[in-house]
C-alpha cells in the first residue's frame, strides 16, 4: 500500500496493523508528508482512537530515526512517563531517576522540557546544575563516570522537526503522546511508565507486550496522575513480557492525608529545585521525601531489588534523607 493508501484508511475511519503504521510513520519521520496530510491524519487517529498496533508501529519507526547515545553497555532504566496528566505534580519521576542513580542503578532519563507544565524534565534538571544536552563523546564519558544521563528528545530525535509545527498548531494530545516514554534511545528493557489516565493503561500494556522490553511498570492514579499520587490510589500493570498483571497502591499506608496535603504543585523548575534540595539535606523524613520513596520503591520493584514495596520504600527513604542523595547531585553537578 502507498502512504496515500493509509491517509485514506485512517480517514475513513479504518485502523493500521503495526507494519502499516511503521510505513506510515517512516514516510512522517522522513519528511514525505504535508503538515496538512499529518494533521488530518493525528486528528482522525484521535477520534477514533489510536490501536495499540498503530502505537507499536510508530513506536518502532521513532526507534528507527532516533541518534543512538554512545554509552557503555551497562544496560540502563528510564522512569519516563508521558506527562499531560494536568496535575502540575512535583517532578517526581525524574527525582525518582536521581535517587536510583545514588543507589548504584544506571540511568539513561529520556526527557523534554515542559509541555502542559511549570517544569519539565528538562527544566527540573537544568535548575539543578545538572547537564541536559551531552551529546556524542561527552555523554559517553559522563554516562560512564556518574551511571547518569540526561537525553534531552530533541537532541536525539531530529526528525521529529517535521511533526513539532502540527503539534504545537493542533494543541491537543495526540498518538505522540504515547510515544515519548517508548522510545528512549538508549533502548531499556526495564522501565517505569506513569501514563496520563488509567483508561488508558490496559492499551498501553497491550504496545509494550509488543515492544522490546523485559518488564515494565505502568501506573496511573485514579485521579488522573501520571505518579504513584499522595492524595489518591495508584493502579499499576506490571507487564512481563506478554504476562500482565495489576495491583494498587494505597498512599494512606506511606504518608498522611496531611502530610500529602503540603506536598507542593504549580511550581516552577527553580521553585522545585529548591524544595528538592531542601528535602535531599533534611536528615528527618519530609512528606515530599515520603512521596518520592513511594515512587522510588515501585522503580525498585521493577528491577527485582527488594522482596515487596514497603521494604523499598524504607530503603529509599534512608537513601534520601541520610545525605546519600545530596552527595550524588553534587557529583552530578560536577562538584565533587
Amino acid at each position: 500500500m502507498s502512504v496515500k493508501s493509509f491517509i485514506q484508511t485512517i480517514n475513513e475511519g479504518l485502523p493500521l496493523d503495526s507494519e502499516k503504521s511503521e510505513a506510515l510513520f517512516d514516510a512522517i519521520f522522513d519528511g514525505r508528508i504535508s503538515e496538512i496530510e499529518l494533521a488530518a491524519i493525528l486528528i482522525a487517529m484521535k477520534i477514533r482512537r489510536e490501536t495499540a498496533k498503530e502505537i507499536v508501529g510508530a513506536a518502532r519507526s521513532m526507534r528507527k530515526f532516533a541518534l543512538k547515545p554512545e554509552i557503555s553497555s551497562i544496560e540502563p532504566f528510564d522512569t519516563c512517563g508521558t506527562g499531560g496528566d494536568g496535575s502540575h505534580s512535583f517532578n517526581i519521576s525524574t527525582a525518582v531517576s536521581i535517587i536510583l542513580s545514588a543507589l548504584g542503578i544506571a540511568i539513561a532519563k529520556h526527557g523534554n522540557r515542559s509541555v502542559s507544565s511549570r517544569s519539565g524534565s528538562a527544566d527540573f534538571l537544568e535548575a539543578l546544575k545538572i547537564p541536559i544536552s551531552l551529546e556524542t563523546s561527552d555523554a559517553r564519558e559522563y554516562y560512564n563516570q556518574h551511571r547518569f544521563l540526561f537525553l534531552f528528545a530533541p537532541n536525539y530525535h531530529p526528525a521529529m522537526k517535521h511533526a513539532v509545527p502540527v503539534r504545537r498548531a493542533l494543541g491537543v494530545r495526540t498518538i505522540f503522546n504515547y510515544l515519548g516514554p517508548l522510545t528512549n534511545p538508549a533502548l531499556p528493557r526495564r522501565q517505569i511508565i506513569g501514563v496520563f489516565h488509567p483508561d488508558f493503561l490496559p492499551l498501553y500494556a497491550e504496545v509494550v507486550s509488543e515492544l522490546s522490553f523485559e518488564r515494565v511498570l505502568l501506573y496511573s492514579a485514579i485521579n488522573g496522575m501520571d505518579e504513584v499520587s499522595p492524595t489518591d490510589t495508584t493502579i499499576v500493570y506490571d507487564v512481563r513480557g506478554t504476562e500482565v498483571s495489576t495491583f494498587p497502591i494505597d498512599p494512606e499506608n506511606y504518608l498522611s492525608a496531611e502530610e500529602a496535603a503540603s506536598i507542593p504543585t504549580h511550581l516552577s523548575p527553580a521553585e522545585n529545585a529548591h524544595r528538592f534540595l531542601d528535602c535531599i539535606q533534611s536528615p528527618s523524613p519530609t512528606p515530599l521525601g515520603k512521596l518520592l520513596a513511594l515512587n522510588t520503591a515501585l522503580a525498585l520493584y521493577a528491577l527485582d531489588r527488594g522482596e515487596t514495596l514497603e521494604r523499598n520504600y524504607h530503603a529509599a527513604l534512608d537513601s534520601i534523607h541520610s545525605g546519600e542523595v545530596s552527595r550524588k547531585v553534587e557529583m552530578l553537578q560536577g562538584v565533587h
